[in-house]
């Protein structure tokens, strides 16, 4: 792995694109992020790339597009291990709370390396409290994935912190297919996961909405397949990526008071999740990092 760029502000976030096997095609970018309320020794976020470009392309990212296949566990550790290694040796693994969260360029559940790479975090970083964090679109064709997925929390993870993210974005069926335009799970069989996955008293997974204008979301159908005893909803802004742009998308979240509202009087917990603006200035949401550095490279190459 060698490392392309690096941006971003070190009290929010700071974000590497790398090139891997000696390929200028195979980039991908991983993020050192903070809560600027908190030190690292007690919550730490280091988010990663599982694979080369993302075969799901949806809507709102700009990871999607030359897809180049997987990345390796090596290599997604190779990410991690860059950005612990910046650090005073120890703090990882002291760290009340490390996240690694797969969530950057690819879909994780379409990468079996993501699996290895879960089983083997508390023992790599020696921390009891290390927090996987995977968010997906849920592909119908992981159905094994996710299986595996829950064997391995079950057998390791038992009575541990563990996120599950995912992307849902619209309680309409045919406005998900056109948001995020992979064969993927219902509501109904993301509800039923659900259920076997979180246990009781553990952290719930969570419904990711990215507010679009004129995409339904419906807080009467949020109630009836998911129990709020073993899911949260999230609402998150529509990042202003390249892509939204293109695709004419428009953020929503100015006029969610009366669903958020509604979803909490039906016993959901409702976290309303929008990041420092000034990550938007660093340009740090999936995909932009690769893109611009690519677009740099092309100008470079073919000069105007």
């Amino acid at each position: 792995m060698k490392i392309l760029s690096k941006t971003g502000d070190p009290n929010i976030a700071e974000v590497f694109v790398a090139g891997f096997r000696g390929d200028p095609g195979l980039m991908a970018e991983f993020v050192d992020s903070r809560d600027p309320n908190l030190p690292k020794k007690d919550k730490w976020v280091i988010i990663v790339s599982t694979q080369f470009g993302c075969p799901v392309e949806c809507l709102m990212c700009d990871s999607g597009g030359n897809y180049r296949g997987d990345l390796t566990a090596g290599e997604i550790f190779a990410q991690a291990d860059h950005i612990i290694g910046l650090y005073p040796e120890g703090l990882a693994s002291h760290c009340r709370k490390l996240k690694i969260q797969f969530a950057r360029m690819g879909e994780p559940a379409l990468n079996p390396a993501v699996l290895d790479v879960i089983r083997e975090l508390p023992d790599r970083y020696d921390n009891p409290n290390v927090i996987p964090c995977v968010a997906t679109t849920a592909p119908a064709s992981a159905s094994a994935w996710f299986d595996r997925l829950l064997e391995i929390k079950r057998s390791i993870y038992a009575g541990k912190l563990f996120q599950l993210q995912f992307s849902v974005n619209s309680t309409n069926e045919k406005e998900r297919d056109r948001l995020m335009p992979v064969p993927k799970w219902d509501l109904l069989q993301i509800a039923k996961y659900g259920e076997r996955f979180v246990e009781k008293g553990g952290r719930k997974a969570a419904l990711n909405f990215a507010l679009t204008e004129g995409v339904p979301v419906e807080p009467e159908v949020i109630s009836r397949h998911f129990d709020p005893d073993k899911f949260c909803v999230k609402i998150t802004p529509l990042n202003p990526t390249e892509t939204a742009s293109e695709s004419g998308l428009k953020n929503a979240v100015p006029n969610s008071h009366h669903i958020m509202k509604e979803l909490s009087l039906k016993g959901f917990d409702v976290i309303l999740s929008i990041g420092e603006s000034r990550e938007n200035e660093i340009g740090s949401n999936c995909g932009q990092a690769v893109r611009k550095l690519k677009a740099q490279n092309l100008r470079t190459t073919f000069p105007l």
